[in-house]
């Protein structure tokens, strides 16, 4: 939308190795050219200001008894779809442990060195979130009395500083090499996306908390751990502001569940917010 795709972005593969986002986007029609010129198919300067009404996709307005929140900022991330990790195969009876190079207990093993860091840098104070999902061996190569010679996940951090970010993944590059000299394995990071973390208008902010106040919506004021819409909004300029509706169970999980009288209390947040915006443009004219 405002000409920000690379050409990383273009060549990033399918998990399944079968087609890149450039090949999906021209199966659909998108004119692929324009968007590799960099063109802007909407012009920022012509957006005053962007709202949001979203569910939270998380527990924290389930564990305030509070329908609605108020965003101050959203969370970046750095992905790696598909890390892989190649050991050597072989038989399980015949070969030591001080011979074999797994690749599954290489993986275990650099899951739980993250893992420690994760909880050092929590109490330290920084802001991070890390996840390890997707594990995967090779299917043609199953068998009970085989030492596993390949596997791959997928490996995601997130924060609302961008140097956590880029700090971490040093961190992680360094830690890979730590485990492929302890194991003799060799890991392949692939190709990382980074998404940079937003922060809301903090007009917005004040906006939406007071719209909740004259109406007596009981509200929480917090960050997103999730991606928005609004980050890419944020993120070119234009004042952004959010509204989370309370959601048991958060997201991704099946077992959700949004309480529409939830839904209607945040809606007429959002529209009271619109509602003083477009009368003090009124005003303005």
């Amino acid at each position: 939308m405002f000409g920000q795709l690379t050409e990383n972005d273009f060549n990033s593969p399918h998990r399944d190795g079968t087609r890149t986002l450039e090949d999906c986007m021209r199966s659909e029609g998108v004119d692929i050219q324009t968007l590799k010129n960099g063109t802007k198919l909407l012009d920022a300067s012509l957006m005053a200001y962007w709202l949001e009404l979203h569910i939270e996709q998380g527990p924290i307005l389930i564990s305030r008894d509070k329908p609605v929140g108020i965003v101050t900022g959203i969370r970046g991330n750095h992905r790696h779809r598909r890390v892989v990790c190649y050991g050597e195969a072989a038989h399980s009876g015949a070969v030591p442990r001080w011979l074999r190079h797994d690749a599954v207990l290489a993986m275990a093993d650099l899951m739980v060195r993250i893992d420690e860091h994760w909880r050092v840098l929590l109490e330290w104070g920084e802001d991070l979130v890390v996840t390890t999902r997707i594990v995967e061996t090779n299917a043609k190569e199953h068998a009970v009395s085989r030492v596993p010679g390949e596997v791959s996940f997928a490996l995601e951090y997130r924060s609302q500083d961008l140097k956590t970010l880029k700090s971490f993944e040093t961190l992680i590059q360094s830690e890979c090499e730590q485990v492929s000299n302890k194991r003799g394995v060799r890991f392949d990071l692939g190709v990382s996306s980074l998404t940079q973390p937003a922060t809301m208008s903090s007009e917005m902010i004040l906006l939406l908390q007071s719209v909740c106040e004259s109406q007596s919506v009981s509200h929480e004021v917090m960050a997103s751990g999730a991606g928005h819409d609004s980050s890419v909004f944020a993120n070119v300029g234009i004042p952004s502001g959010m509204v989370f509706v309370r959601n048991d169970k958060g997201s991704h999980n099946p077992d959700e569940a949004m309480e529409y009288s939830d839904f209607f209390l945040a809606a007429k947040v959002l529209g009271g917010a619109m509602l003083a915006i477009a009368n003090d443009k009124a005003e303005d004219c």
